[in-house]
């Protein structure tokens, strides 16, 4: 089959979607199909294993960067004849999509708990845009299946979209083992090292490039109320430290805190450490959480995040009820810390 998947961009130098789409395409060749990314950007090294067709889009403001991508890809698709148009990026002119952003209506409800300013932001034209989006995708006929990662995004999209359960398919996330493995955790000692970590030190992992989605502001005011008052928190990923970094200074714990941006070979930073934790609000599925467990790090995250759906808890991690569970998360983390090295393995 010809197939096009749509995704903004489609790059092994970005987590998540991005390298979900690289995965995906190179899959669906070695099983014979001939694949078109349609996007704004692709990877250089990556052009001679797929053709990629660009998309113009406005960056003036956000509402019409989301729009004018979702309209461009329509117009670069209609040019063409493909079999199968499958989205990861919300766009116009899609046979099925994969839910995976957040979904906006849910994220814009969690995110604007008083309803003056849930009546203002309505008016914001880049919710406007994404709630555009959204309906003309989940609510379109000619769109015949919705793909999601967890059992939550599947309840979600019936709950705002009133998505039938026969046109949704749950395909949960994988990742690769060759480079998230339990090996990773040979590289324990180099990098405690050059984080200035002792070995026997606790030390908590999260990785994220939306901190306050993801929790970051919950687990700081946790890590300050830890029996063990030298458990570090290490902070990977790439997003505006200052207010997390003025938290911890008022909770009196920034000498326990290490934020250490950016890290390529995650893996072995995941395997340095003693517990992955990700408290985070709302995600249709963490890949970070599949990652921290094939590399024999346990997890401790919400139940309201799709990753909740593969933490079996009290063996492969720990689930609290939500981002502000804070005396869950404390509770757990103690108990785990407890353990002993044989029992944590």
């Amino acid at each position: 089959m010809k197939i096009a998947l749509v995704r903004r961009s489609c790059s092994l130098r970005q987590a998540g979607a991005e390298r979900y789409c690289v995965n995906l395409f190179r899959q669906l060749q070695a099983r014979g199909h001939e694949v078109t990314i349609v996007g704004e950007s692709m990877d250089d090294d990556l052009r001679p294993e797929a053709d990629f067709l660009p998309v113009r889009v406005n960056h003036t403001t956000s509402w019409t960067k989301n729009r004018s991508f979702a309209e461009g890809c329509k117009q670069v698709i209609s040019r063409h004849r493909f079999d199968v148009v499958h989205g990861l990026s919300r766009a116009h002119g899609l046979d099925c999509y994969r839910l995976t952003d957040p979904l906006q209506a849910h994220w814009f409800n969690l995110r604007y708990r008083r309803p003056v300013h849930r009546f203002l932001q309505r008016l914001n034209p880049r919710h406007r845009t994404l709630f555009g989006l959204e309906r003309s995708i989940f609510q379109s006929p000619s769109v015949h299946r919705i793909i999601t990662q967890s059992r939550l995004d599947s309840r979600l999209l019936g709950e705002y979209y009133g998505v039938p359960e026969e046109k949704i398919r749950r395909v949960y996330n994988g990742v690769d083992t060759s480079v998230f493995c339990p090996d990773a955790k040979r590289y324990r000692s180099e990098i405690r090292e050059s984080l200035g970590v002792d070995d026997d030190r606790p030390m908590l992992v999260f990785a994220s490039m939306d901190f306050r989605r993801k929790g970051l502001t919950s687990l700081l005011r946790v890590v300050a109320q830890l029996k063990n008052r030298e458990t570090c928190l290490l902070v990977l990923g790439k997003d505006d430290e200052r207010p997390f970094r003025k938290l911890a200074q008022q909770l009196g714990i920034e000498n326990r805190v290490l934020f250490a941006g950016r890290k390529q070979q995650i893996e072995r930073y995941y395997g340095a450490g003693d517990l992955f934790v990700l408290p985070t609000i709302y995600e249709p599925f963490p890949n970070v959480n599949l990652e921290a467990m094939a590399c024999g790090v346990p997890v401790l995250t919400t139940e309201t995040a799709g990753g909740a759906d593969l933490v079996e808890h009290g063996r492969l991690g720990y689930l609290v009820s939500g981002p502000d569970a804070i005396s869950e998360m404390v509770e757990m983390i103690d108990l785990h810390l407890q353990l002993t090295e044989t029992d944590r393995e």
